[in-house]
């Protein structure tokens, strides 16, 4: 019997560039709710992004999983946290450094901040891709003074996969394409955010679902 189903948001509960839930999407989500069904959000998006592009519609679940599965929260008021595994430092040294040597647009994601160090044409076609506004432009060194969950390098994946080689304590997905590519601690994921959570709340795995349509 499933008592949990994990969604994703882009392509899965709302189209990339889709304003608002389809009304068939808010009955179904209903009539699991009654069922007695758990549902959560697992998604690579920052809950930022999530409440002031309104993503959700309106909509309210039981937990989020945000980042990849790098920070996990309950949907209850105040959010209290279920599980965060941020980048280690010394991967976000070698980062800053890289950017300094070769510069290349880059998203850094706190828990409650973002902060992008440049703009450029690709960032413009990614963002507009999925629908989004661009980021907010800000200092990246409070990168190794705060814990950073997740970071976007606007970079092919070919790029990506040599970014990777320099840094062995991440790991990259892709998203939309190929067009984006998201930067996350080795070994996390969104798998990972979603055992924290079933574990949180004394689901086992074989009674979830997780519906979604990217390779993440």
């Amino acid at each position: 019997m499933v008592k949990a189903i994990f969604f994703d948001i882009d392509g899965t509960l709302r189209g990339f560039n889709q304003k608002g839930i389809s009304d068939d999407t808010r009955h179904a989500l209903d009539r699991a709710r009654k069922a007695g069904i758990r549902l959560f959000i697992a998604t690579g998006r920052h809950f930022l992004e999530v409440d002031s592009e309104n993503l959700l519609d309106g909509l309210e679940f039981d937990a989020y999983i945000t980042l990849n599965g790098q920070y996990c929260y309950e949907g209850t008021p105040g959010r209290p946290v279920i599980y965060k595994n941020p980048i280690p430092r010394s991967q976000i040294a070698i980062l800053l450094k890289i950017l300094e040597e070769t510069p290349f647009p880059c998203l850094f994601m706190e828990a409650h901040r973002w902060y992008l160090n440049y703009v450029d044409e690709r960032v413009e076609r990614v963002q507009q891709s999925i629908g989004t506004r661009i980021p907010p432009l800000g200092d990246i060194k409070r990168a190794l003074f705060h814990d950073i969950y997740q970071v976007i390098p606007y970079l092919d994946e070919p790029g990506a996969l040599e970014l990777v080689k320099k840094l062995p304590g991440c790991e990259y997905s892709v998203w939309h394409d190929g067009e984006g590519v998201d930067l996350t601690p080795k070994g996390g994921g969104k798998c990972t955010g979603i055992r924290q959570v079933l574990a949180h709340y004394g689901i086992d795995i074989k009674d979830a679902a997780a519906i979604g349509d990217g390779n993440n």
